[in-house]
């Protein structure tokens, strides 16, 4: 197949948005397929190899980022810290602010490429929710159209809310309008699935997230892991941002103080090991003193050398609140393949569920009591690694493979309609 995946967010953007749209192209041309990227020009490029096969579309948010001395948008991941506070746009520009400032100069690009060579489908991989918008210009033009969706629209959205009833209702009336018409529609968990068949009446097939084989080839690493890592603890290593969607360490933080107070045997061998960028409030809460138990925080690491403290950890830490049941963490498919046991703080969500299909345990991110009986769980040796056998089932081949079996299917059917 000739496909066209529409993407916002892809490499060099480290943003974790940016790894399944990635992975797709690399897994979906090594199928045989041959895949052309659209993407924002926001992030700047990669080198030329990776460029191959790459359209990057003029973006305002260029005008914002020189504005400031800079000639790209940085991503999170590319500082120690960040805000965590919405644009003001997004209170204001629906169905996101991408849909004024990336998603005309990507449709204008989409349709000039579409008349040079002839897309045999279109994926559209939301959030930004605006790259629909595509997808569905196409469609008109005869390509069939497969909407995947990494996050729920209106469904326990990581938008903020829109502050009238008019905006609210627009947003839903685009939803529906736009997704009841693709030919196919992906979701990446059972819960925002459910939500589709429930109020859309859509059929939507489930495609989660995955690990990337390549990143094991990427180079061993380990000068962090050997760097932070107190070889006379027991090592709970997160990796990434909590961010404000629903991962929220608060109750974490209280757990291992109260470890601290009622069980100073099983805190002195304990530690807590943070790699990523964290709000101002969450730093002061890692400053918070868990003596005898161990928080070090290591900033932002570069890919490597988070694969490899991940592989060296202890267990691996997952949080993700109920409130957002369809939370399925991009890094738990990491963390599968690292092979270390899994505390999930995130009974509840589809991340729990996974997790412990995985061999981990599971609990409430926000029940302190429990979250300090499976760190002396943890502390006593009690949690099982993860299940080796779920790294063929949730790997990107796989992942590429069936989202090449629906963008077939979607063709099929676009045939039988016209």
């Amino acid at each position: 197949m000739n496909l066209l995946l529409v993407a916002y967010f892809y490499p060099p953007c480290r943003d974790t948005g940016a790894h399944r749209p990635a992975a797709l192209a690399n897994w979906l041309r090594r199928l045989g397929h041959r895949v052309t990227v659209l993407t924002t020009s926001a992030y700047g490029t990669g080198d030329a190899a990776t460029e191959q096969g790459v359209v990057r579309s003029a973006d305002l948010q260029r005008l914002r980022a020189r504005l400031r001395g800079h000639n790209r948008v940085d991503a999170l991941f590319d500082a120690d810290t960040y805000s965590g506070r919405p644009h003001v746009l997004s209170r204001i520009v629906v169905p996101e602010p991408l849909a004024l400032a990336w998603a005309p100069f990507a449709l204008r690009d989409a349709l000039r490429a579409n008349s040079r060579e002839r897309f045999d489908c279109v994926i559209t991989s939301s959030p930004p929710e605006s790259v629909h918008l595509i997808g569905r210009a196409l469609q008109r033009r005869g390509v069939p159209w497969v909407a995947d969706l990494r996050d729920g629209w209106t469904f326990e959205p990581i938008r903020p809310e829109f502050p009238t009833a008019f905006q609210r209702r627009l947003d839903e009336r685009l939803e529906r309008r736009w997704l009841t018409a693709a030919d196919a529609v992906v979701s990446v968990s059972r819960p925002a699935a459910a939500d589709l068949r429930a109020r859309l009446g859509l059929e939507p097939e489930l495609i989660p997230n995955g690990w990337d084989p390549d990143l094991d080839a990427e180079g061993p690493g380990g000068s962090s892991a050997d760097r932070l890592l107190d070889p006379e603890r027991v090592s709970l290593v997160y990796t990434g941002r909590f961010g404000s969607y629903g991962r929220d360490p608060t109750a974490l933080i209280r757990a291992l103080g109260v470890l601290a107070l009622e069980h100073p045997e099983d805190a002195v061998r304990l530690e807590l090991v943070v790699a990523g960028p964290l709000t101002q409030d969450e730093a002061n809460l890692m400053r918070r003193d868990v003596a005898p138990a161990r928080i070090a925080v290591a900033g932002t690491l570069d890919r490597t050398e988070a694969l490899a403290l991940q592989r060296a950890a202890d267990a691996l830490l997952l949080v993700a609140s109920s409130r957002r049941t369809q939370l399925l963490n991009f890094k738990l498919f990491e963390y599968i393949a690292a092979g270390p046991p899994i505390l999930a703080l995130a009974a509840g969500t589809e991340a729990g569920r996974v997790a412990e299909e995985a061999g981990g345990n599971a609990v409430a991110a926000d029940d302190v009591d429990a979250i300090v009986q499976a760190l002396r769980r943890l502390v006593a040796g009690e949690l099982e690694p993860a299940d080796p056998a779920l790294r063929e089932r949730y790997s990107y081949p796989g992942v590429a493979e069936r989202m090449a079996a629906v963008a077939q299917r979607a063709i099929s059917r676009s045939m039988q309609h016209s």
